[in-house]
């Protein structure tokens, strides 16, 4: 008897059961519950048939004076075992798909506050405003239906249909997307109807003519999962298509310095956003960092005089990024949200808009921050899902089986671009029109007008940092 489990949705092949043997099976079958190739499946232990072998079981094979009987994947105690052996035996760190799975403090702990009799609701026919200005102060700012935006992932990271059918999302619901660091796709660009260039030291896609194209600027510092590090494409993701529009040779790792080797100071960083919005006939010119030093960073970038800044907080999601890395990293957003909006309120920034990413999910969260201040809020897993993704955490490996975030033309093949579309702007105009609700419930006649009067929450952690009263 052999088992054989599947390593992105732990489906087990018994090849006694089926009656032929798994090395029998054809090249191109695939698996019977998520469709993964079959080179996602791993013999299992026959001595031990609820213990998939892993790459450190296979390493201690050819290990001399160790049995295989004897090792062990999970400690009830030492919770980082298996971590250790995998890096003990690759020798290599280990990169991870998606948000840290330690708990981070949740919007689930923070409530909205109907109104009924000293404070009346909208009544139902009354309208409620959902237009979001992003850069009220440029010459042209970037106006949207709604204050939901699709933030940026790289094209590298996304599948070019998965980028397609997201900026045809963001354009069937009035609202923007991100350009992702590796430039600009002008399919993607004409699908959408507003559009974000991330600019990037490697500066990607930053050309005259796309600077005119494009509806807004955003200058990367940094993401959540990895502030300070920069970030790398996966040699395996740097497909032909990728590899032509960036100038790299396919197959070879793209970095992304953790640092502008010209922006080294508050006056150079101006020097950059005057250039910028200058090259862009006025289009609104913003600013993202991850949340860690909030106020030094913010009076560093306020001096640059910015139109917009993205605060990308702590769970913050990514293709792949060094796990103890991604885990010991950034504020939670909940905070960083909240002293970001006092330190601009503070230093009478209320011109320049704040962008909130990082673990938001669905309307209640995306009401809560607006009613902390946010101007406007970044998606990014949750457009993921609405997509189509089903979180099995294999975005590191460019072997995800609904076609997502992968390179490779088969797995390309089962992402529907219009079925997607349709998806992402359904739960784009639903989070909205949820919104709306939010808002009349507590009498605002614009979602704006959410506030902390709004909120009050059962976490004495949340009342004692944020201002959000104790329920």
């Amino acid at each position: 008897m052999a088992l054989y489990t599947c390593q992105v949705c732990k489906y087990i092949f018994d090849d006694s059961a089926r009656g032929v043997p798994f090395a029998a099976l054809p090249d191109n079958w695939g698996c019977p519950e998520c469709n993964a190739d079959k080179s996602n499946f791993l013999l299992q232990d026959k001595k031990n048939p609820d213990k998939p072998e892993t790459q450190q079981s296979a390493v201690l094979k050819t290990t001399p004076f160790v049995s295989e009987e004897l090792h062990r994947d999970f400690d009830e105690v030492e919770k980082w075992m298996d971590d250790i052996h995998q890096i003990a035996a690759s020798g290599k760190s280990i990169g991870e798909a998606m948000r840290t799975r330690l708990p981070v403090i949740s919007w689930d702990d923070i409530l909205i506050l109907g109104k009924q009799l000293a404070g009346l609701p909208l009544s139902n026919e009354d309208k409620v405003v959902t237009q979001t200005i992003i850069g009220p102060a440029a010459a042209q700012p970037l106006i949207l239906d709604t204050p939901i935006l699709i933030s940026h992932m790289s094209f590298g990271l996304l599948s070019p249909e998965a980028q397609l059918a997201l900026a045809k999302a963001s354009a069937m619901a009035g609202t923007a997307i991100g350009s992702g660091g590796t430039g600009v796709l002008d399919k993607c660009l004409h699908s959408s109807r507003r559009f974000i260039l991330e600019y990037v030291p490697n500066q990607y896609g930053v050309t005259a003519e796309n600077l005119m194209k494009v509806d807004a600027v955003e200058i990367k510092f940094g993401q959540s999962c990895s502030p300070g590090i920069g970030s790398v494409i996966p040699g395996a993701n740097v497909s032909a298509e990728l590899s032509e529009e960036l100038g790299f040779p396919p197959g070879q790792d793209i970095v992304s310095p953790s640092r502008f080797p010209d922006i080294r100071s508050p006056e150079e960083l101006k020097a950059k956003i005057d250039w910028l919005r200058d090259a862009s006939n006025g289009r609104p010119i913003g600013v993202k960092l991850a949340a860690g030093h909030i106020e030094d960073d913010l009076d560093f970038v306020l001096a640059g005089g910015p139109d917009f800044i993205t605060i990308d907080g702590r769970p913050g999601g990514t293709g792949s990024a060094p796990k103890f890395i991604k885990l010991a990293t950034s504020l939670p957003t909940i905070y960083a949200l909240s002293r970001a909006r006092r330190f601009l309120d503070r230093n009478h920034a209320e011109h320049v808009s704040l962008i909130i990413t990082g673990g938001l999910r669905i309307s209640p969260d995306f009401a809560k921050a607006l009613a902390m201040g946010a101007t406007a809020v970044g998606i990014a897993s949750s457009a993921l899902m609405a997509l189509g993704c089903q979180q099995f955490k294999v975005c590191n490996t460019g072997r995800c089986p609904m076609g997502i975030i992968t390179q490779d033309p088969e797995l390309r093949q089962r992402l529907d671009v219009e079925k997607a579309a349709r998806q992402v702007a359904n739960f784009l105009r639903v989070s909205t029109e949820e919104l709306i609700q939010f808002a009349k419930l507590t009498g605002n006649h614009n979602v704006h007008g959410l506030g902390l009067k709004d909120l009050c929450t059962t976490n004495s952690e949340i009342s004692e940092h944020t201002g959000i009263a104790h329920a």
